[in-house]
């Protein structure tokens, strides 16, 4: 068990402040999920906004619903609460919020940009021109560059808390693989590996994909196929099982994909199994600081076509990781603007493989890599090669 550490959210605050200082920002309405959980250390899944000013304290709005939880949990104590209905609209808090603290005709940080995943809490267009006419004589700008550059790389007690959410994870695969057998659904399985995790100390199966993602059979052979809900499919004799765990643990993620065979495998599974294990460890063998992004994408994609599967690889090999909300970046993709990013100390990145071949199975991994000084470390455990199981 990881030694309980605790996020020194003044200090953070203190860094957040001097960027924006550097950028001219007067004050941040932060919305997404992301920046909440970074700025707050509190879990607030509502439409909510964390007001950041340069000088003079930060404000919550979160709904009315959830006020007295949040404050319990956030070390942020002014804490205020929104509702839909006439006086107790978000945006004129919001405002209100601003002219007291003597911004209104300031710079406004807002977050805005592309997301992949639904929920990222980037701010709506309604919130954007109310706000606008609200605060007339305010210049809005873009702060999402500013926070996800802050949050890329990881400070040593966010290592502490992945580490243990991919501790987590590791107890999930572990019952898992104990408790596998033919005649199973997905939901059980995924069940399984649930309950377990939240007895070792998850706080929420946090992925918008499905929780935990569980596959069977052709169900682990979409083409490039990446997202997996569990379902009701049955698990039968030589299927492939893909087993896709998330956790959280203070706020920190663990995400890990392992890949398992029901009874002796098939030439065709074994010819897909090996080489699923060499890309898989060519890109964590890549994975250095100093790496450029798109060589390491383009060395994995190689040992595919080697083996046959240039065509059945997904070319995505992995994204960011951190804590709540959606740390995807950086990609590892040869495709700009990633190709010429280079890995640097700090960042924690999933290692990612999707290689499925219609008509025989699918293999994914993930695995949080910490890029260190000098080398990496693939914070969970579990091995990568695919376990079969007797049946």
């Amino acid at each position: 068990m990881s030694s309980p550490v605790s996020i020194n959210f003044e200090a953070r605050l203190r860094k957040i402040r001097g960027k924006m200082e550097e950028e001219g920002i007067d004050l941040i309405v932060g919305t997404r999920l992301r920046t909440l959980g970074y700025v707050t250390g509190a879990f607030i899944p509502w439409r909510s906004a964390v007001i950041i000013p340069l000088q003079g304290e930060p404000e919550i709005f979160t709904i009315l619903l959830d006020v007295e939880r949040v404050k319990d949990d956030s070390w942020i104590k002014n804490v205020r609460g929104w509702g839909p209905a006439e006086g107790m609209y978000l945006e004129p808090l919001i405002a209100d919020s601003i002219k007291n603290l003597g911004y209104d005709k300031g710079r406004i940080g807002i977050e805005y940009g592309q997301e992949w995943i639904l929920a990222s809490g980037h701010i709506l267009a309604s919130e954007y021109d109310n706000l606008r006419k609200l605060l007339p004589d305010a210049e809005f700008k873009n702060a999402t560059p500013l926070i996800d550059n802050l949050t890329l790389y990881k400070e040593p007690e966010e290592i502490k808390l992945l580490r243990r959410a991919s501790e987590i994870t590791d107890v999930g695969q572990q019952a898992v693989k104990d408790s596998l057998e033919v005649g199973m659904t997905e939901t059980e399985v995924a069940g399984i590996a649930e309950y377990a995790m939240r007895k070792a100390g998850s706080d929420w199966a946090w992925t918008l994909t499905g929780g935990q993602e569980i596959a069977s059979g052709y169900r682990t052979a979409y083409a490039w196929g990446g997202c997996t809900p569990a379902s009701d499919k049955i698990i039968q004799p030589g299927d492939n099982v893909l087993v896709d765990l998330h956790a959280m643990y203070r706020l920190y993620y663990g995400d890990l994909s392992h890949n398992y065979i029901m009874g002796r495998p098939s030439e065709e599974q074994k010819k897909l199994s090996d080489a699923f294990v060499e890309i898989s460890y060519t890109l964590i063998d890549e994975m250095q600081p100093g790496a450029k992004i798109g060589e390491i994408a383009r060395k994995a994609l190689r040992v595919a076509e080697k083996h046959g599967y240039g065509s059945n690889v997904l070319f995505g090999f992995g994204h960011g990781i951190g804590g709540v909300g959606n740390e995807s970046y950086p990609l590892i993709l040869d495709m700009q603007p990633w190709s010429d990013m280079e890995l640097e100390p700090n960042m924690v990145e999933i290692a990612a493989v999707v290689l499925n071949k219609p008509g025989v199975g699918g293999m994914r991994l993930e695995a949080p890599v910490w890029i260190r000084e000098n080398g990496n470390e693939v914070l969970p455990k579990t091995p990568i090669e695919p376990d079969v199981i007797e049946i």
